[in-house]
């Protein structure tokens, strides 16, 4: 509705800038503090004068009511649709689900190796709160976002210094890394 009405809004102060150069145009705030244009001052406000140049045989007129209704109607048609329900939950998640996920995944990815009360306790809270605050299946989803770019641009980074200096713990940093983006990750 704020666009519909900003278009409007637009439209109006185009038609009034492109009016005929002996009508006057008076700009002034309201009780608001918005602009306002009209072709009368008011009496209780200070208004300025805008200055407009003779377009005269422009042609331009003003929108009827008709034709601002058909403005409004052609601005709600070339909103974007919403996609379907099923496409809609798999790709837009809350953003602390989101990071649930993640730090689940890596909890559980580490404790395949280095298995320790005080991470598997941190795992068990973790399923705790994505039971409680998120989506049932959201442990199944696949994203593409921004952590998945993080991701992979981490696992390159460590296979190519890899590539020369080689050390064990690198090595499970990069096969924890393909992990989390295979569970994670399109």
């Amino acid at each position: 509705m704020q666009q519909l009405t900003i278009l409007i809004l637009c439209v109006f102060i185009l038609c009034i800038t492109i009016a005929p150069g002996q009508a006057g145009v008076y700009r002034w705030k309201d009780d608001d503090g918005k602009i306002v244009f009209g072709d009368t001052p008011p009496k209780d406000k200070a208004a300025t004068a805008v200055n407009i140049e003779n377009t005269e045989h422009s042609g331009t007129q003003f929108a009827t009511p008709d034709q601002v209704k058909d403005i409004e109607r052609d601005a709600k048609n070339r909103r974007p649709k919403s996609p379907p329900a099923s496409r809609q939950s798999r790709n837009k998640i809350d953003s602390h689900c989101r990071r649930y996920i993640s730090e689940l995944n890596k909890v559980d990815i580490y404790l395949q190796h280095t298995d320790t009360e005080r991470d598997r306790l941190k795992a068990r809270d973790l399923r705790k709160l994505i039971k409680k605050e998120c989506a049932n299946n959201v442990l199944t989803q696949k994203f593409n976002d921004g952590r998945c770019t993080r991701y992979r641009k981490k696992l390159s980074e460590t296979e190519i210094f890899l590539e020369h200096t080689s050390s064990p713990r690198d090595e499970q940093k990069a096969e924890d890394l393909k992990k989390q983006i295979a569970r994670e990750c399109q």
